[in-house]
């Protein structure tokens, strides 16, 4: 049996199965089988069940320290700057562990706009000392959003984070580097120049409850367009665990100039 495939499955089953749960359909353990015709209630997510929610087979993965991924679905509103200008998005994202690799892709859906770009990024974790760990990482940002100037092309981002862990106390630092290949705008009411742009945050964190992880963060990016403000914004991030398998992660950015936005988010994941 292809169990990476029958995982997949279940996890796209969750996705899809959002709406249907809008729509007062219940499915406590998302197996696929309603609540009311659920003979099995309560299956983990690695058992494949018959008609009536009993579990036919269990997939058994591989050993956590050699493989393991996580699904991420979530939802972002953003207020721009200082208009009254708004947006939402739904996201969903994929990360899978390998040792001290981690892969992951990560795509948005905008309310008003679409599908956002997709993003396609490896990392790869070091351990100088036990406190200290270090994440090197690179990004193809793939041109999957368009708009009405179809100037949208393939960008690429390298990051590197450093964490030291000091007591209770998680403190953070990090950067990146991204090469904007977008082309210019040369309309007849206005130009667009682009330009690559870079990044860089500070941040301290600590277990404020067993369960629950929370820090705050400042963060300053260069704008992608010459003549563009560089962006700050002032950071909430809350990670918690709800159980073995699910966690959840919700927080608050606070713009910090005009050029910035303030965004409330919260996503739901599943560990595997």
């Amino acid at each position: 049996m292809n169990i990476w495939g029958d995982i997949l499955k279940k996890a796209l089953f969750i996705l899809l199965s959002i709406p249907l749960l809008l729509f007062s359909y219940n499915d406590e353990d998302m197996d696929g089988v309603s609540d009311k015709n659920d003979l099995c209630p309560h299956s983990s997510m690695l058992e494949i069940v018959d008609k009536t929610g009993c579990t036919i087979e269990t997939l058994v993965l591989p050993p956590k320290d050699d493989a393991h991924f996580d699904v991420i679905m979530g939802a972002n509103y953003t207020k721009m700057g200082k208009s009254d200008e708004s947006s939402f998005n739904q996201s969903l994202q994929f990360d899978y562990y390998w040792n001290n690799w981690t892969v992951q892709v990560h795509s948005a859906n905008y309310e008003e706009g679409g599908l956002g770009d997709t993003t396609l990024g490896a990392y790869y974790r070091l351990h100088p000392s036990s406190e200290l760990s270090v994440i090197l990482g690179t990004q193809l940002i793939l041109p999957t959003y368009t708009n009405d100037f179809h100037n949208n092309n393939m960008d690429y981002k390298f990051s590197s984070s450093f964490n030291y862990q000091l007591d209770k106390f998680s403190l953070s630092l990090g950067g990146s580097y991204r090469i904007v290949n977008d082309d210019d705008i040369n309309g007849s009411n206005y130009t667009i120049e682009y330009q690559n742009s870079h990044s860089f945050y500070v941040a301290v964190g600590t277990y404020l409850f067993p369960n629950l992880y929370s820090s705050v963060m400042f963060n300053q990016s260069s704008s992608s367009c010459k003549k563009g403000e560089d962006i700050k914004n002032f950071s909430l991030y809350n990670h918690y665990k709800i159980d073995n398998h699910w966690f959840s992660r919700f927080g608050y950015s606070e713009g910090l100039n005009d050029n910035s936005s303030d965004q409330f988010f919260l996503d739901f994941g599943y560990y595997f």
